[in-house]
C-alpha cells in the first residue's frame, strides 16, 4: 500500500508524523512524508531510522502575503500532481485534508485520512474567516475521509457532535504518546547543565515558548521563587525566549535550557521534580488539549502540575500522577508548587508506583496499536 504523509511543514520537529511514518513503514506500507522544503534541506532523502521516504515541495512563488493564494494553489498543483496515485493520503492538519479533498476530486479511489492534531475550526490564533472556513470545510466535506484521528476526549466527543450527522464514516482517538521508557537513575544532564545541585526543586515547563502558553504567566512567578529551593527551568525556543532570557538574566531562580534533541528531551525532563502544563484555555482546541509535555513527563517519570484543562485534569487525576492548580495567575502556581516541593518524601517518589502504571498504559507501543487497526480497515496487509 502507498501512503503519502502530507504534512504541511519542513518536517524536521514533528514528531507525530515520524512516529505515524515509521509505523506504516514497519507495518508494510511504503510511506513518503510529503512535506515543505526550506533552504538548506534535501529535496528527498530517507529516513535513516525509519526507512521511510522524504519528499520536500519547493515553491517558487513570492513570499509576499499579496501572493498568499498563488502560493496556495501552487502547493496543491504539486502536491495532487506529485502524489494522487497513492492508496491513500495521511492528512495531518486542515490544510493537507483541503489538498487532499482536492486529489480526491482527481482520482475519487484514492482514500484519506484526516489526523486532526487539534480542534482543527478552534485553533489559536487563527483568524475568524479561517475558523469559519476550516468549519464549513468539514461541515460538507469530512464525509469523504476513510477515517478521521483526534488527539483528545474532549475533541473526540466535540467531533462527533459536530460531524456525525455531516456523514462522518469513523473516529478514533491516536494520543500525542512517546515511546516507552523505562524509569533509570538520571545522570543529571539538565541540572549539570544550569550549574543546579540535587538540592534544587525543579519545575520545568518544556516546549514552544509561545503565547497563550502560560510562560507569561510563570514568568511573572520569579521574584516569588528568591529565598526558596524552587527554581524555574523553561526549556525550548520561541517568540517569547527573550522574554525567558530576560528573567533569567533577573532572577537567579529562572533558568533557559535550550532546546535538546528529541531523542534527549526525556533525559532531560527526568531531572526535573514536576513538569508544569500551562496552556491557557483561550480556545476550544487549547481547553481540550492533551500536550506532548504532559506524557513526555509521565515517560520521564515526574508528577505534573496542571491548570483547569478537563482532559489532562481527569488523566492526571485517574492515575494519581499530579495535580491541579487552584487557579491561574502566578500567586496560585507559586503556592502549588510551594507545597509540593515542600512534601516528603519527595513528591517525586511518592508519586513513582502510580508513574510506572502510567508509562505502561500511556506509550506509543499501546496507542499505536489503534493507528495499526485503523489502516488494516483502510486496506493496509496483514502479513
Amino acid at each position: 500500500m502507498r501512503i503519502a504523509n502530507v504534512v504541511l511543514n519542513d518536517f524536521t520537529r514533528d514528531n507525530r508524523v515520524l512516529k505515524v511514518a515509521s509505523l506504516l513503514q514497519e507495518n508494510g506500507a511504503e510511506v513518503t512524508v510529503v512535506a515543505l522544503h526550506r533552504p538548506n534541506l534535501p529535496r528527498f532523502e530517507r529516513h535513516e531510522t525509519g526507512g521511510f521516504a522524504i519528499q520536500r515541495i519547493p515553491i517558487v512563488s513570492p513570499k509576499h502575503r499579496i501572493f498568499g493564494l498563488i502560493k496556495w494553489m501552487e502547493l496543491v498543483i504539486k502536491i495532487t500532481w506529485s502524489h494522487r496515485r497513492a492508496d491513500a493520503w495521511h492528512c495531518n492538519d486542515a490544510e493537507a485534508f483541503a489538498i487532499g479533498l482536492v486529489a480526491k476530486a482527481t482520482r475519487p479511489r484514492l482514500k484519506l485520512v484526516y489526523d486532526c492534531h487539534e480542534f482543527e475550526s478552534e485553533r489559536n490564533a487563527k483568524s475568524a474567516w479561517l475558523s469559519r472556513s476550516v468549519r464549513w470545510m468539514e461541515e460538507r466535506w469530512i464525509h469523504r475521509a476513510e477515517e478521521v484521528i483526534v488527539v483528545s476526549p474532549s475533541i473526540e466527543a466535540a467531533y462527533r457532535d459536530r460531524y456525525e450527522s455531516r456523514g462522518m464514516k469513523r473516529i478514533s482517538l491516536v494520543r500525542n504518546v512517546p515511546d516507552a521508557r523505562a524509569l533509570i537513575a538520571s545522570s543529571h544532564p539538565l541540572r549539570c547543565a544550569l550549574g543546579l545541585d540535587e538540592a534544587a526543586f525543579i519545575a520545568l515547563y518544556q516546549g514552544a515558548l509561545t503565547f497563550n502558553r502560560g510562560v507569561e504567566t510563570l514568568v511573572a512567578m520569579a521574584p516569588m521563587l528568591e529565598g526558596t529551593r524552587i527554581h524555574l527551568v523553561f526549556m525550548g525556543y520561541g517568540p517569547l525566549e527573550p522574554l525567558v532570557k530576560n528573567a533569567a538574566v533577573s532572577h537567579a531562580h529562572v533558568h533557559l535550557q535550550p532546546a535538546v534533541p528529541y531523542t534527549e528531551v526525556l533525559d532531560y525532563t527526568s531531572d526535573a521534580d514536576v513538569g508544569l502544563v500551562s496552556v491557557k484555555p483561550v480556545c476550544l482546541s487549547y481547553l481540550y488539549c492533551l500536550p506532548n509535555k504532559l506524557f513526555e513527563s509521565i515517560q520521564a517519570g515526574i508528577p505534573v502540575l496542571v491548570n483547569d484543562l478537563p482532559d489532562c485534569i481527569s488523566l492526571v487525576q485517574a492515575y494519581g500522577i499530579g495535580e491541579q492548580v487552584e487557579g491561574d495567575e502566578p500567586t496560585d502556581w507559586f503556592a502549588a508548587l510551594s507545597r509540593v516541593s515542600k512534601k516528603k518524601p519527595a513528591w517525586k517518589k511518592q508519586a513513582h508506583s502510580n508513574i510506572v502504571k502510567a508509562q505502561n498504559e500511556l506509550n506509543w507501543g499501546k496507542e499505536s496499536k489503534v493507528l495499526t487497526a485503523l489502516y488494516h480497515r483502510v486496506g493496509l496487509s496483514s502479513d
